[in-house]
């Protein structure tokens, strides 16, 4: 109550100070309102949804400004204002290579659907060329172009696994596997020498559904079947060859693009300026306006103790009255089993009070989809990995191997299977019914926590698991999405569900090094087993001999 009244009496103060200026700053605003008619926002390698407030620091230090991300809610937000404003013609994107996965490309080429719903024009400029992604983004545009010496290289999508079981015969290494879920094959190339069925028929799924959306982008332009296989037979197409071959309209370099957009450098306005001026407010805010929380679970879920940031996020979100609702955007393969459990029960405890709804970044999948589970909603692009709902773990043998560099190993035991995990001998029997029994145990809980959350029959969840992993699209025919799209769908999910239609995005990331307390739960909360840790995994989760729950690693990223 003390700092709330401070900020209250503090903006009071600072607004009657500058009360006497405000003639001077309409004056301002209208000498310095921008006139031109393009705006020209320049993208850089990375994207995301929401920036964090300490790399705003970065841009003072022109070094490390281009490693700054670009971020996704303020090109939406710049959309919005360019689409309301009847003095702007069009946008034009400056993309260079980008450094993002597919659901972040299909993002931005959302953030150009709504420009052009709206009837404004868009260009997309690509000086450095490119490969698929930023074909896939540029074909999302009105007009592209691509500098003169730039190469788009249209080699279409593939993805290689390479086995290593052969090495590992020779230097007397052996791995028995343990999979609940016959597509769950994280450590296949360790224990085959080919590429089993199964993988194959999952990844060439995968393949395929991503495959079909950017071949969709291409027919967008205008290309029959027959042209846009002729694209991929090209493979490398530079300047003309891309104008030839209908993937662009011309070329040209950074500097000539206000002669591509018929105007003039004057007629162009940068996209930050433009929407810094069309946000602009001269009195602050009495009060802090309410918002939609965004709380980030990205990369690998690490251990429990790594876990007290999101839990102090999550947790800070569901006490603040302010926070009308969470978006909860997971971007992550999994990871601790143990950590995606804690955070899990954190999430159904602030379902309990506020709606709560994921959005699928690149890789929500296995520990990314456990924590997804129980929300109101989840939304994810076409082009998300996610499901891998199964169990894998593998036990090392590594006999040969010590016998051959003349180590001998002792052993003194005070219970039959003490040593079970010992790499100096194999599993009996009894041992691999136990690890078969504990992986079959986790493996119906899994299953389970999905039906609970999504609502569904056991039998219907365990049809779209056994460890095999989903593209959006595909996850979402098979109900384990409910949505397909971008944040701004599952912005507009909260905000109906709170009822709101006015509410802003923030993002929550707690700073502070104490957890909050939890609020005592209702009903005891049993928490779900852990697994026994996946081979080549994370290192640091098997440095600290940490479970760990993750898709399966061997599936490469779709380039």
């Amino acid at each position: 109550m003390i700092s709330s009244g401070f900020r209250l009496l503090r903006v009071l103060v600072r607004n009657l100070l500058v009360l006497p200026l405000i003639p001077l700053w309409f004056l301002g605003r209208f000498a310095g309102r921008p006139k031109a008619k393009w705006i020209v926002a320049e993208i850089r390698p990375r994207l995301v949804e929401l920036p964090k407030p300490a790399s705003r620091f970065l841009q003072f230090v022109p070094q490390l400004a281009r490693r700054l991300p670009t971020s996704l809610d303020a090109l939406r937000r710049l959309a919005a204002q360019a689409a309301s404003d009847p003095r702007i013609e069009g946008v034009a994107f400056v993309v260079p290579t980008l450094e993002v996965g597919w659901a972040g490309a299909k993002a931005l080429r959302d953030v150009f659907g709504v420009l052009r719903a709206a009837g404004k024009h868009v260009v997309v400029l690509l000086p450095e060329g490119g490969g698929n992604k930023e074909l896939y983004v540029g074909t999302g545009a009105d007009r592209l172009y691509l500098g003169p010496q730039a190469t788009l290289m249209c080699l279409g999508l593939g993805a290689e696994s390479r086995y290593l079981k052969p090495l590992l015969d020779k230097i007397g290494v052996e791995l028995e596997p343990f999979a609940i879920g016959e597509y769950k094959t994280a450590v296949e190339p360790l224990v085959r020498d080919s590429m089993s069925e199964p993988q194959r028929e999952q990844l060439s799924a995968l393949l395929s559904s991503f495959d079909g959306e950017l071949r969709a982008s291409l027919r967008s332009r205008g290309l029959d079947d027959a042209q846009v296989a002729a694209v991929f037979e090209h493979g490398f197409v530079r300047g003309d060859a891309a104008v030839r071959l209908g993937i662009a309209d011309g070329v040209g370099y950074r500097d000539e693009l206000p002669n591509l957009l018929g105007t003039t450098k004057d007629g162009t306005v940068s996209g930050g300026r433009y929407l810094s001026f069309r946000e602009a407010s001269f009195f602050q805010r009495f009060r802090q306006k309410p918002y939609i929380a965004v709380v980030e679970i990205q990369g690998a879920i690490g251990t429990p103790r790594s876990a007290d940031k999101v839990i102090a996020s999550l947790r800070e979100a569901r006490s603040d009255k302010r926070a009308k609702g969470v978006i909860l955007h997971v971007s992550s393969p999994g990871g601790s089993a143990l950590t995606s459990d804690l955070i899990h029960r954190e999430i159904v405890r602030l379902k309990e009070k506020k709606p709560v709804v994921t959005y699928m970044g690149d890789v929500a999948a296995s520990g990314g989809y456990y924590v997804a589970a129980p929300t109101d909603a989840i939304i994810a692009q076409p082009v998300t990995i996610t499901g891998s709902i199964g169990v894998i773990s593998a036990g090392l043998h590594a006999g040969a191997l010590l016998e051959k560099l003349g180590i001998r190993t002792e052993v003194v035991r005070l219970a039959p299977h003490a040593d079970m995990f010992s790499p100096a001998r194999r599993l009996d029997e009894a041992e691999r019914a136990m690890l078969a029994r504990e992986m079959r145990e986790f493996y119906d809980s899994f299953v389970e926590l999905v039906a609970s959350g999504r609502g569904r029959p056991t039998a219907a969840i365990e049809e779209v698991a056994r460890g095999r992993v989903w593209s959006g699209r595909d996850a979402f025919e098979r109900g384990l999405v409910d949505q397909l799209g971008g944040m701004e769908v599952a912005l507009a999910d909260v905000r109906k569900r709170a009822g709101d239609l006015d509410l802003e995005l923030r993002l929550v990331e707690a700073r502070r090094l104490d957890l909050p307390p939890a609020e005592p739960p209702p009903q005891p909360v049993v928490l779900a087993g852990a697994l026994v840790p996946e081979l080549a995994a994370l290192w640091p989760l098997l440095a600290s001999e940490e479970r760990v729950l993750l898709y399966a690693p061997d599936i490469p990223s779709i380039r």
